[in-house]
């Protein structure tokens, strides 16, 4: 199994501008629960509405391939290779990665040149101010990085790295580990046919990781949550059923278990996870209590 972790800043660009078009769990992440309104405050008036008019992020979600093989790690120069990089050439770095979930545009050239264009709007308004911070945090983050145990113990570090995903049953041959700060503390994973994209969260500090667990700790129904799974692994379905809750209830409670590193999360190939109780992170607590 082949392992990389991405060290480019453009990812960071791409999943910002992705998580401002899906606003997905932003009430869950670390950055300010404002930050969509304050970044649509800061935006001009036309590139918000040409994001909002985008139909989909198909061709953004597949970029990943795209940044993974560009010859730069900034985005300036991101941007100049993917303008004149042939379009057969782009056709087959992407090709492998298209399935009926995800899916390739009909008119790659024209989607390239929108990507490109909203990409460059999105870096010069919103991204550029705070790059230099989140590169330097995303470079730090990587240092921490145990190659020697990657690569020794590949399963067991993914799991520790991205706080929970367990991707042994997979059985794929490329894993792309992505460091993020705007989803922190998340992690976030795209099956590509025989390719895995984890995207993992900076780590946060010692009193914020320390709230997170004991959060999700004080609250009964996330303990009874934990307690069903302690000896055997439970879907979302089977988490509705037997709390008696509503889905988004059990979406929450998940997110907020998921947020701690509470779970451990064996995603399936059919869209959906298995999730445990990770008991190593009450160790985890423990040892941040003591430098608290």
């Amino acid at each position: 199994m082949n392992i990389k972790v991405l060290d480019s800043i453009v990812y960071e660009v791409l999943l910002s501008f992705s998580l401002y078009k899906r606003q997905t769990h932003l009430k869950y992440l670390a950055i300010s629960k404002d930050w969509y309104n304050t970044t649509k405050n800061k935006i001009s008036k036309q590139l918000d509405e040409e994001i909002l008019e985008l139909e989909d992020l198909q061709f953004e979600d597949l970029s990943v391939h795209l940044i993974e093989h560009c010859p730069h790690n900034d985005f300036r120069g991101y941007h100049l290779w993917l303008s004149q990089l042939p379009l057969g050439e782009m056709y087959e770095l992407l090709s492998p990665y298209v399935s009926e979930k995800k899916g390739m545009s009909n008119d790659l050239e024209d989607r390239r040149k929108k990507h490109l264009s909203l990409l460059s709007m999105w870096y010069e308004e919103y991204f550029l101010d705070i790059e230099e911070m989140v590169t330097t945090i995303l470079a730090d983050h990587i240092k921490n990085i145990d190659r020697t145990a990657l690569n020794a113990h590949p399963f067991h570090e993914i799991e520790k790295i991205t706080k929970g995903f367990d991707i042994e049953n997979l059985q794929v041959t490329e894993v792309v580990l992505a460091p993020t700060w705007h989803f922190r503390p998340l992690s976030l994973i795209d099956i590509f046919n025989n390719k895995v994209v984890l995207t993992f969260p900076c780590l946060m500090t010692t009193k914020d990781e320390t709230l997170l667990i004991t959060k999700a700790l004080a609250e009964e129904k996330r303990l009874q949550i934990l307690s069903s799974m302690k000896d055997e692994s439970k879907t979302f379905t089977d988490l509705v059923h037997l709390m008696g809750m509503s889905k988004g209830n059990i979406h929450h409670h998940l997110l907020l278990l998921r947020s701690a590193g509470l779970l451990k999360i064996k995603p399936t190939r059919q869209d959906y996870f298995h999730y445990k109780f990770r008991h190593n992170r009450v160790q985890d607590l423990s040892n941040l209590l003591l430098v608290y």
